[in-house]
């Protein structure tokens, strides 16, 4: 006498087989994973972490014919750039000034690009947080940027004239809780990214593990 099968609506064995897989050593090894992750990030953000943003416009250029003059210290430019710069604290405590590696070691500052002079260059303070104070300091062809403290979410602005055009002008340096400093990435972009790695991440072991019962079923 044959025993009847039991067909199970797909949408109930699809989440049976999720139960098995989340119930399974696999299943509890990647909620693992996820756990250390999501602590790992906890503890990145819980620091400060600096980010830097450019941006670059062309002021005045020779190709356009036009009355816009820029004079400089009463020298006259028919080509200028400008290359502006923005630090951010991102994390969640406040950067001491007296934490930044010291002049001769790592400080914090604008590397100028190879075979790039500069015509000026200033704090923008429309740009930079009322709370903090901040100077440009020329150091071996770059420029240090010394502040008193930035807190969370408050920002540094630079702006940087130079005649020939680059797009690389970036910030480096180090200090207590800060091992360097990377472009910023928004808000979106690490919400995006993350989510879609995770999803990725569960679909293909959840894909698998769904598979391999499937194919021990049949056999």
């Amino acid at each position: 006498m044959k025993i009847p099968l039991i067909h199970h609506h797909p949408y109930k064995r699809f989440f049976m087989s999720l139960w098995d897989f989340l119930t399974s050593k696999t299943g509890a090894f990647l909620i693992g994973v996820s756990a250390i992750a999501v602590g790992s990030y906890q503890f990145y953000i819980n620091k400060p972490i600096m980010k830097y943003e450019t941006d670059i416009s062309n002021i005045v250029s020779s190709n356009n014919i036009n009355d816009l003059k820029v004079t400089i210290k009463e020298k006259e430019y028919k080509d200028l750039y400008k290359t502006t710069l923005i630090l951010t604290n991102t994390g969640a405590l406040a950067l001491s000034g007296n934490d930044v590696s010291k002049m001769g070691h790592d400080p914090i500052r604008v590397q100028i690009p190879k075979g790039i002079e500069i015509v000026s260059y200033q704090i923008d303070n429309n740009l930079t947080s009322p709370s903090i104070s901040a100077k440009l300091i020329p150091y071996k062809g770059d420029l240090v940027i010394s502040f008193d403290f930035i807190n969370p979410d408050n920002q540094i602005g630079i702006n940087i004239l130079h005649e020939k055009e680059s797009d690389d002008f970036s910030i480096v340096g180090s200090a207590v809780n800060v091992n360097g400093i990377s472009k910023t990435w928004n808000e979106k972009e690490v919400r995006t990214f993350l989510i879609g790695a995770v999803s990725l991440f569960y679909a293909v072991f959840i894909g698998l593990y769904i598979i391999h019962k499937r194919r021990e079923r049949h056999n």
